[in-house]
């Protein structure tokens, strides 16, 4: 169908802040925290339905390409699989992904979108990417901008411009992740939180990334041709790929870009950056405690714990993440997402090394 929109998904990252769980061979996406799907199967079937969404493109690395047809194959989804032989962040991924996508037709319309965020509200999302198709036809590069909820440090946000077209208005500006005061006064001015999902038109994306980096451009496309299919997986050229600048696509292209512009969406979206965005997501008792395993609680409130192995028992604490795995303990205050990070960077020197291990459990 020519009006459908490609969608893109982004299936590289390492989920550090949810260490022990995630790991670098096991990352977050592949997890099933909520029940019975993991974050990366309810991201390709909320791109499922085909009167909106054509055949979805998978960018991802080598490492994780059995996990991809695995879990692809538990819901019945097929998709073009290409696996970057280095990681070079997202703008990199996302225009070899556009490449692959104007394969299929000069105008194609794309949706780039991570593997790794929840939207409860899948209706509303559909809907926001309806809406957004026509104005990508049209040459915009559209981000889904999230109505917050709550002030929040561990996202960045977007200042709405001029109206373009209701409900599509000029990005005024993107702006890094605040402190708890900046924050409040974003909400109170009308930022967004930036959600990292885009839909561009192939040509479009590909010719603003050109201006800003033309030789990361051509090495890319180097990579695209020298491609080789190894059925089910299309394997990037690995010389000329990793010859291209690492970069985010907000740096690359969405902070320089004149046609940038943004939807308002409430959506239920998160990217589950944090046990406290776990707990946030989970099914909670009258105490505000979420477990998974064998737990049990005692004159303690609003815990997240979660249990590979064995009993674990909390008595008279509040508000701390407790997860055990056969490898790994961790205990550390709920919210502090930011000290998890610095764990998470402190843990690859570790000895033994526990970062990057795989979860054999769920391979």
């Amino acid at each position: 169908m020519p009006d459908q929109i490609i969608p893109l998904v982004m299936c590289g990252g390492a989920g550090t802040r949810l260490w022990p769980l995630s790991r670098e061979q096991y990352p977050k996406q592949f997890l099933k925290l909520f029940g019975p799907r993991s974050m990366f199967q309810d991201t390709m079937l909320r791109v499922s339905r085909r009167d909106v969404f054509g055949k979805p493109i998978i960018v991802t690395g080598a490492a994780h390409r059995f996990l991809v047809t695995e879990q692809l194959a538990e819901i019945g989804v097929e998709a073009d699989i290409l696996l970057e032989p280095a990681r070079r962040d997202s703008g990199p991924a996302i225009v070899a992904g556009a490449m692959f996508a104007k394969r299929r037709g000069a105008d194609a319309v794309v949706l780039a979108l991570a593997s790794d965020h929840v939207v409860t509200d899948v209706a509303a999302f559909v809907a926001a990417c309806r809406i957004s198709r026509a104005a990508a036809a049209q040459g915009r590069i559209v981000t889904f901008g999230i109505q917050p909820t709550r002030p929040a440090t561990e996202y960045g946000y977007i200042s709405p411009g001029e109206t373009i077209d209701p409900p599509l208005r000029a990005v005024r500006q993107f702006v890094e992740k605040p402190d708890s005061a900046t924050a409040s006064t974003y909400i109170d001015n009308g930022y967004l939180w930036n959600s990292g999902n885009f839909i561009f038109r192939s040509d479009t994306v590909l010719d603003e990334y050109r201006a800003a980096d033309p030789a990361s451009i051509d090495a890319i496309a180097r990579s695209v041709t020298d491609a080789v299919m190894d059925a089910p997986f299309i394997r990037l050229g690995k010389g000329a790929f990793e010859a291209a600048t690492p970069i985010s696509i907000d740096y690359a292209v969405m902070e320089r870009t004149a046609r940038a512009a943004v939807v308002a969406v409430s959506c239920g979206w998160s990217d589950i950056g944090s046990w406290q965005a776990v707990w946030d997501f989970s099914v909670r008792n009258d105490d505000g405690n979420a477990a998974r395993g064998h737990v049990v609680f005692e004159n303690s409130h609003n815990c997240v714990v979660i249990s590979e192995r064995g009993l674990v028992a909390l008595n008279g604490v509040d508000d701390l993440a407790v997860i055990v795995t056969d490898d790994a303990i961790l205990v550390s205050r709920r919210s502090d997402s930011s000290g998890l990070k610095r764990l998470a960077s402190s843990l690859k020197t570790a000895t033994p090394p526990t970062a990057g291990q795989p979860k054999p459990q769920d391979k």
